[in-house]
């Protein structure tokens, strides 16, 4: 009997905590919260986190973040005004100012990010159709950046949705343009190098000339200036040969038979026979000119 009121008093207890349980919810700082009773909106908490009452079993606590979301929305491909083709990526910022329309319109995050992403497509595709291909890589490009804001915005209010900024992460060219872009680029740069080279092998002609004609103008000067040596010491060996043949006739025809004679008869000639003839006459004893008087 005792155990069987235990087991009833505890039974009440655990049905009391989970009664408790369920008509309790915890809202944190960073969101709101609607209250939903068979799918109707019956209470909204904004801006008072901590616990809350709800009626047990029957009423659903659905969390709303209040913070600013980012969606980064896929790129599209968009014609220009000037008839250029871009690849555009996007990205919104948006925050639920809102939760009791953003729930009655939109339920849950996903389906307004993909109704905002897809009015998205469309405001860009209005926008960059109406401007110019530099305008979008200019100043010009944050004033277009706002005007998709402002007509972004006015979708949003209709989801409760503050549309913070929409922003362009990049703005590439369609991966065809991109390889004609850069073939031609390849091109301009082929063409350039080549130019260079032609420019520095003529001015390697041109230097290499001008030090030919250098290296002709030295070396001829150098020649001019060995002549002129090799005349004025020619010049002065005739002189001095003719002071020595002034001086002592017969000593000078001796000296220049043995000088005769060396170069004729080097040291790996040898010569067979009497020293006959003039060449010889020296090698006879009274032959030999007389000493030679200097004066001194």
């Amino acid at each position: 009997m005792i155990a069987r009121r235990l087991w009833f008093a505890g039974a009440i207890v655990v049905a009391a905590l989970i009664t408790l349980y369920s008509a309790t919810f915890f809202v944190y700082q960073s969101h709101n919260a609607v209250v939903v009773r068979f799918g109707r909106l019956v209470d909204i908490v904004v801006n008072d986190p901590g616990l809350h009452w709800r009626m047990p079993f029957i009423d659903t606590a659905i969390p709303i973040d209040r913070r600013v979301i980012n969606i980064d929305a896929r790129s599209i491909e968009l014609p220009t005004k000037d008839q250029k083709r871009v690849v555009l990526s996007a990205y919104v910022r948006y925050q639920i100012v809102d939760p009791a329309t953003f729930y009655k319109v939109a339920k849950t995050e996903a389906r307004a990010e993909s109704q905002i992403s897809s009015v998205l497509s469309e405001v860009l595709r209005d926008k960059i159709g109406s401007v110019q291909m530099a305008d979008i890589l200019t100043e010009q490009r944050a004033v277009l950046m706002q005007d998709v804001t402002r007509r972004l915005g006015s979708t949003g209010a209709g989801y409760g949705i503050r549309v913070v900024d929409v922003r362009f992460k990049r703005v590439d060219l369609p991966a065809a343009n991109s390889e004609a872009v850069y073939n031609r680029m390849r091109t301009q740069r082929a063409q350039e190098a080549r130019k260079i080279r032609a420019e520095g092998e003529r001015e390697a002609r041109e230097m290499r000339a001008d030090a030919d004609k250098q290296k002709v103008v030295v070396l001829a000067e150098a020649r001019r200036k060995s002549e002129i040596l090799r005349g004025e010491g020619d010049g002065q060996a005739t002189s001095i040969y003719n002071d020595a043949f002034g001086r002592d006739p017969q000593f000078f025809d001796f000296y220049r038979s043995l000088q005769a004679m060396q170069s004729a008869l080097g040291d790996r000639t040898t010569f067979v026979g009497a020293p006959k003839g003039d060449f010889f006459r020296y090698f006879e004893s009274d032959s030999f000119p007389p000493a030679v008087n200097t004066g001194q």
